[in-house]
Parts: structure tokens; C-alpha cells; sequence
């Protein structure tokens, strides 16, 4: 609700056109108090951020900065393009500078730069207005001569008038005047104020652009980081208050980590905890956990969020990360029934499409669900709900200094991060996120729970030096030997060896749910088609899931999986599944037996965790491995590949002991396998430092790193030629479900498949169209376009 102190001889000043069918557009005044709004909720959040960035001035320059914002846009032609009426050049952050002598008499010398930058730097970057507004050598050139002429008598008197007489209310209102912040001084009088505007506005406004200009090259030269992380929080917390207002996203929800608001919303009792889960909700700060999976490390991990709030309250955010898409989308319907649809965002490339489905199931009207889905996206990438899914590749933008990244580091400060199947990354990218983590610890106070059923020591090593540290919790004896659910069986050969195809074949005769686990996607195709000739005529189901399905189909053969070899399934029934390394994480199923395609010991364990999954068998399931290839396949290191079989022949035969996994791995990172893996970590982790580490600064979003990020980790979303139409089809009646039609590879494969022709980019509407077979069976079919022989890591 608005303050009884309102300036209502401002009401005809608009910050905002009208919505879409209105004619009445949000008034200055209404989007500055709301802005101020949203304000004070973040400062509520972290009260004690100005003392742990060494800048007790943050929320008081930030509050006149929210203040003073938008005082540009009372220009009189600014006012007709919100009202349709005509066009404006200038920069209205930049106009208001000109009313910042008004309240400087406030700040000292030292903090009046960053009241200038909370000003200007809430659009533009600084190079973009220091480019814009380069000072001509003829002053009577200047274009703000006609800017500061076009501000009206009357409405500068009234803007100066609500100054004086609603400011030191709305401190009080919102509760300002208990984080430090007071009224400062006024310029002169009405008249006064007025004058100056009118007959220096365009020096001063060039006064202060030089001011921010300094401030800004200081900080990129050789500031302390204490300094630069500061002027980060500044941008971003007027970042985020501007838009949350802009979007009427309301009061900022208040994060509330219970522990026993954990376990009753997962059904368990402080009694019938694990002694790892226990152990995880008495640590305070950051720990790594390793446990068997399915010993409900999910639950550990929320466990120990709720204990970091012990000694000062709730943690401010909660951010929950995965690798793969499928795998957050189901810990974000998990999380909903913990904290609330409401407060757990989602947030990954196809988060929209995914939320549009997760609310679909509870309505029917296409439309209202696909409003609601995109202001759930959209609030989640205001920064709004206090628990947020997602990858750390969301993370890593922020440090690549993508737009916004000032906002998402804001959000960053006093958090807690919670690293899910932190096996899943390939050292060079895993040397990314860990220098990161390092980052975010020293300089934004975050705390981190790393969990895992696999981490060789030199992984370990890594994680206790970017955290610190960290208390290390291992799932004890008793946990483990209830885990002993596998035995183990080498093969010689490879799974497309007659033989072994018929030794499947078998297995699925005798009434097993069977999982086949191919490395790479067109191996996966090909042995799909020979078991299904094998088995189609015998009554059982066989199943093909890898990266190159569209959503639809994916999501389709998902269901019919889950309910084959769900573990919650009431209707189980035998299915083969052959799939590629998309099963590991993204699927809570439970087969009788597996065979694999040969590979890294820490991605068989996951594999294997797949069988048995709870020791519903009572026996233990047969779990099998084959010898060849052995190479790695273009995806993996033939080192890490030819070592981890050569560990397992030792235990060919014999049941498998989790405990004994930690060993397992030492023996495969040793020797040539270790320093392949530690030089690949070093390089990537050095240059990473280097180029966005050590290299980051606010107020300069940086277009070559933006480049360099996209092409380093985005796949790139295409539409296969054979379903062009299906797509328009969509595009008119339900849009969002388009993008079900849209298959996932990688930039090189596009690029490639680009050089032959068979690739042609988005243009308008229409997103990339590749020029190769689809069908829901096969799915995308590479082979045969001339495109590569070889597997695409991008594409498995």
C-alpha cells in the first residue's frame, strides 16, 4: 500500500506506458515507492551486508539512488513516448543525475560515487554511456542542452517538493531509518533547485558522468576485492529492485529452512534418520557428503541448509544444483512439496516449457497456464523465490559477465549451494565450477553441502581446497553393508556381439526388467534395433532413451519407463531400456540387471546404481560390464576407461561393496590416468581464474566472454525439417509446446551439419532447421548426412 505522504501533484508524471488495452500508465511516483519497496525486502535479507562488504553507506546510497532514479523521466518528451505521442534519444538515468546536488550535501567525497553509480548504472553499462555521452568540443553542440531544456518548471518544483515533504516519511515507512538511512540536507528552495537545474544541469550532469567514469576505471585498476564485490552488490541490488518493481512481483517471499519442515514433507522422524543425514543437520558450514545411492543424500542436503541458520537465522536463498535438465525438473516438484510451489524456481534453458507442463497437469486452460508459467520464469529470473533449481552452468554465467550478472551475484551473498551428482563433470568444467565455489565463499559469505556416491581423492582434494576445509560426513558401516545390492560380472566382447546381444535377449525372456548402457548415441540406435528384432516377436518391450529425442517423445518414453521399472511404479512390468548416459541421474527407476558399455568407474557405479536400487530383490542382482571397447569412444579418456576395468577384474565375480568405491577410484586416477586428469583441471582452472576470476568488475558486461561461455557450454536447440510443420501447427494454438518439437545437439554438430548444407539458422519465428531424419523411434538420425562418424560429446 502507498504512504500517507504522497506527491499527488506528480500523479500526471508516468514512469510506465499503459498496459496493453489502458490509458493509464504507472505513475513516477508509484514505481519509486514500489522500487523502494522491493528495496527494503532485499535489505531485510541481509541486514548485515554493508558491515561484511566494508561499505556502511550501501543501503543509504542505494536508497536516494532508488529515489532519484527515474527523475529523468519527468522530461516533456520522454512523457509523450510513454504516451505514444513521439520519440526521445536521450538516457533518463543520465537526466537524473542532474538532480543529484539536491541530496549530496549528504555524502562525503568517498561515498558520493557510489550514489552517482546507483544512479546511472541501473540500465546501461558504463562504456555504453560513456560513449553516448562523450562531451563535445563545442559546448552549444551538446545534446543535453535540449534534454535539460525539455524538463518542465512546474514538474522540477514538484519533484524537489516531494523530496521535501514524503522522503523522510518513506524512510520511516519502510524502515530505512533502522538500516542507517536519514535525510540529508536539501538544496536550497524550490526556486533554488529549480535554478540550478536550469542553469547548470548540463555541466553537473557531465560532472557526475566524469565522477562515475573515475569511479569505474578504479575500480578496474587494482581495486581490493572487497571494493569490487561491493560495487557489484550496489548495481545489483538496484538492478533487482527496478525490476521486481517494474514487474509487480509483490513482497519478497521470506526463506524459511526448517529441519522438521524437511522431514515431515518427506515422511521421516529424527528417529529413522541415517547417521550421515543426522550428521548433516548438526554442521554448520560447508561439508562433503559421500553415501551409497539411494540413501537419501537429497534429504542430507536439506537437512544441513536448515542448520546454517541456527547461529543468525535463515540462510538468505537456498539454491539446489543438478546436471541435467530431467534431473531438476523432478528435485523441483520434490522441493514444491517442502517449501511451496511458490518459493522453489526453476531455472535452465527449458525451464519455461517444463514449468508450462508441471502446471498444465493442474489446469486446463492453455492460456492462463502459460501466463503463469512465464511469470514463474520470470520470477525466478528476477531473483524472487527463496529456493531456486538449477545447473551450475546458470552459476558460471554470472561469472562470464552476461547481462545481469551484478543482479545474479547480488543474490549470491549469505546462500547456501547445494551440488548434487557433483561426479557428473569432466575435469575441465568441474575446474570451473570449483573455482566458483571458491570465489563465492571467499567474497560472498556462501556456504556449500558437495554430495556424492563417487569422489576419487584428487577430486576431494580439489573440493577441500575451494571450500576450505569442509566437514567431510561418510555414510557409516551399517549404511553401506544395507546397500550390498550388486554382483558383478565382466564380459568379454561388446554388447553388439551376437552372443552378448542373445545373453540380453535371455534375460528379457526370463521376465527381467533389462537396462543396456551405451556410450554413445549411435551405438545406442543401433543396438536398440537389433535387440528389437531379437525380442519383438516374444512379447517383451523394448525402449530407446538418449539426447537426441524432442522433448515430447523424451518425456513420453520417460513416463512408459518409469512405470515399467519405476521405483514408486504400483505397475511394474519387464521392459529393456536401452539408453545412453541420460539414465544415470535423470531416472528414479529400478532394473533387474544392467549391461554397460565400458567407461569411467565413477559413471558405472551410477549405472549400477540404477539395478536393485533399494535391495528389493533381497538377492543381489546381477550387474554386468563389457570389456570392449575399451578405447573411451570419442567420449571418454581411454585412460580413465582401461584403468577403472582393470580395478573391476579384480572383483569380477564377487558382490559389490560401496564402501570399497573410494579405493576403486584412488586405483583408477593413478599413474598416466591422474596426470592426464590433473593437467586437464590445472589449464582449465588457470584460465578460467584468469579470465573471469581475477578479471571480474561491475558496470561492464563483456560481449567476448559472452561469446566464449555459449560456445563452451550451450547446446543449441533444433528443429528437425520432418516436423516443420507440426511445430507451426503448434505455434498458433499452444506456442510454448512448440518447443517440445526442438532436439538438443551440440554447437560443433550444428556447425558441421551447417557446412554441408544441412543446417539452415533461426530466422524470425522459425527456430534452426537441420536437414536429417527424425522419428519417435529412432530419434534424430545423424548417420548417413556426411555430418561426422564420430559421437559428439554434445550429443550423448
Amino acid at each position: 500500500m502507498p504512504p500517507e505522504a504522497w506527491p499527488s501533484w506528480l500523479d500526471h508524471v508516468w514512469a510506465k506506458s499503459p498496459p496493453r488495452g489502458g490509458t493509464q500508465g504507472e505513475t513516477l511516483a508509484q514505481h519509486t515507492w514500489e522500487t523502494l519497496e522491493r528495496l527494503a525486502d532485499f535489505a531485510r535479507l541481509r541486514p548485515g551486508l554493508p558491515g561484511s562488504l566494508g561499505l556502511e553507506c550501501l543501503w543509504r546510497v542505494l536508497f536516494w539512488g532508488a529515489f532519484l532514479h527515474d527523475f529523468g523521466k519527468v522530461a516533456a518528451k520522454f512523457q509523450e513516448v510513454l504516451r505514444n505521442q513521439g520519440r526521445w534519444e536521450h538516457r533518463h538515468e543520465v537526466l537524473s543525475l542532474a538532480f543529484l546536488d539536491w541530496v549530496v550535501l549528504g555524502f562525503s567525497q568517498s561515498e558520493q560515487p557510489w550514489l552517482v553509480a546507483a544512479v546511472a548504472s541501473h540500465h546501461k553499462d558504463a562504456s555504453e554511456l560513456a560513449e553516448l555521452y562523450d562531451p563535445p568540443e563545442d559546448p552549444e553542440e551538446d545534446q543535453l542542452l535540449a534534454a535539460v531544456a525539455d524538463l518542465p518548471d512546474e514538474d522540477v518544483r514538484g519533484l524537489w517538493r516531494w523530496l521535501q515533504s514524503c522522503s523522510q516519511r518513506w524512510v520511516n515507512d519502510l524502515g530505512f531509518d533502522r538500516l542507517g538511512v536519514s535525510c540529508p540536507p536539501m538544496y536550497g528552495d524550490a526556486s533554488q533547485a529549480l535554478a540550478l537545474v536550469r542553469q547548470s544541469g548540463v555541466q553537473r550532469v557531465h560532472h557526475w558522468l566524469r565522477v562515475y567514469q573515475r569511479f569505474v576505471r578504479q575500480l578496474r585498476q587494482g581495486a581490493a576485492a572487497r571494493e569490487v564485490t561491493a560495487a557489484l552488490a550496489l548495481r545489483g541490488h538496484i538492478i533487482n529492485a527496478d525490476h521486481s518493481a517494474s514487474a509487480h512481483a509483490g513482497p519478497l517471499p521470506r526463506p524459511r529452512f526448517d529441519a522438521d519442515r524437511v522431514l515431515a514433507s518427506r515422511g521421516l522422524t529424527w528417529a529413522n534418520l541415517d547417521a550421515h543425514q543426522v550428521a548433516s543437520s548438526e554442521t554448520p558450514g560447508s561439508a562433503v557428503l559421500i553415501a551409497p545411492t539411494g540413501s537419501g543424500k537429497t534429504e542430507a542436503g536439506l537437512l544441513w541448509a536448515a542448520a546454517q541458520g541456527k547461529s543468525d537465522g535463515s540462510p538468505s536463498r537456498l539454491f539446489y544444483t543438478l546436471p541435467y535438465q530431467a534431473s531438476m525438473n523432478a528435485m523441483k516438484l520434490r522441493l514444491d512439496s517442502t517449501f511451496g510451489p511458490a518459493d522453489v524456481g526453476l531455472q535452465h534453458g527449458r525451464s519455461l516449457l517444463s514449468l508450462y507442463r508441471m502446471l498444465l497437469e493442474e489446469g486446463d486452460d492453455p492460456r492462463e497456464t502459460a501466463r503463469n508459467a512465464r511469470r514463474a520464469r520470470d520470477l525466478a529470473r528476477l531473483n524472487y523465490p527463496p529456493v531456486r533449481v538449477l545447473s551450475p552452468y546458470q552459476i558460471l554465467k554470472a561469472m562470464y559477465r552476461l547481462k545481469g550478472y551484478e543482479a545474479q551475484l547480488s543474490d549470491y551473498h549469505g546462500a547456501v549451494f547445494i551440488f548434487d551428482e557433483i561426479h557428473a563433470y569432466e575435469p575441465a568444467r568441474l575446474a570451473m565450477i570449483l573455482e566458483t565455489v571458491a570465489y563465492l565463499r571467499e567474497n560472498y559469505g556462501a556456504s556449500f553441502f558437495v554430495m556424492s556416491a563417487t569422489l576419487p581423492t584428487l577430486v576431494r582434494e580439489r573440493l577441500k581446497k575451494a571450500l576450505d576445509a569442509p566437514t567431510e560426513i561418510v555414510a557409516d558401516a551399517a549404511a553401506y553393508e544395507r546397500f550390498r545390492r550388486h554382483r558383478l560380472h565382466l564380459l568379454d566382447g561388446e554388447v553388439l556381439t551376437a552372443g552378448n546381444l542373445q545373453r540380453i535377449a535371455a534375460d528379457a525372456r526370463a521376465g527381467k526388467s533389462v537396462l543396456v548402457v551405451c556410450n554413445v548415441v549411435r551405438r545406442a540406435q543401433e543396438v536398440y534395433g537389433l535387440l528389437r528384432r531379437l525380442l519383438t516377436h516374444e512379447g517383451s518391450h523394448v525402449e530407446l532413451l538418449h539426447g537426441r529425442f524432442h522433448l515430447k517423445d523424451r518425456l513420453a518414453k520417460e513416463a512408459l519407463v518409469r512405470e515399467s521399472a519405476g521405483l514408486a511404479s504400483t505397475s511394474r512390468r519387464p521392459v529393456v531400456l536401452v539408453a545412453t548416459q541420460v539414465v544415470e541421474v535423470s531416472l528414479d527407476v529400478d532394473f533387474d540387471t544392467v549391461y554397460s558399455d565400458p567407461a569411467p568407474l565413477e559413471a558405472l557405479v551410477q549405472r549400477l546404481g540404477r539395478v536393485n536400487r533399494r535391495g528389493r530383490h533381497g538377492d543381489l542382482a546381477p550387474v554386468h560390464i563389457f570389456r570392449e571397447p575399451a578405447d573411451g569412444q570419442g567420449i571418454y579418456s581411454e585412460e580413465l576407461v582401461g584403468s577403472g576395468l582393470r580395478v573391476l577384474e579384480k572383483v569380477n565375480g564377487r558382490e559389490v561393496d560401496e564402501s570399497a568405491v573410494g579405493d576403486w577410484l584412488d586405483e583408477a586416477y593413478a599413474g598416466a590416468a591422474a596426470v592426464a586428469w590433473e593437467e586437464e583441471y590445472e589449464h582449465s582452472a588457470g584460465e578460467f581464474s584468469a579470465t573471469c576470476v581475477t578479471a571480474m568488475r561491475p558496470f561492464d558486461a563483456d560481449p567476448a566472454l559472452e561469446d566464449l561461455f555459449y560456445r563452451a557450454f550451450d547446446s543449441i536447440e533444433v528443429l528437425p525439417a520432418d516436423l516443420h510443420d507440426d511445430f507451426f501447427s503448434l505455434q498458433d494454438s499452444e506456442p510454448i509446446r512448440a518447443n517440445e518439437l526442438l532436439v538438443p545437439i551440440s554447437w560443433r554438430r550444428y556447425c558441421a551439419l551447417r557446412g554441408l548444407s544441412l543446417a539452415t539458422p533461426r530466422d524470425g519465428d522459425t527456430p534452426p532447421v537441420v536437414h536429417v531424419p527424425y522419428n519417435s523411434e529412432l530419434g534424430l538420425l545423424f548417420e548417413g548426412s556426411g555430418s561426422s562418424s564420430e559421437d559428439d560429446p554434445g550429443d550423448c
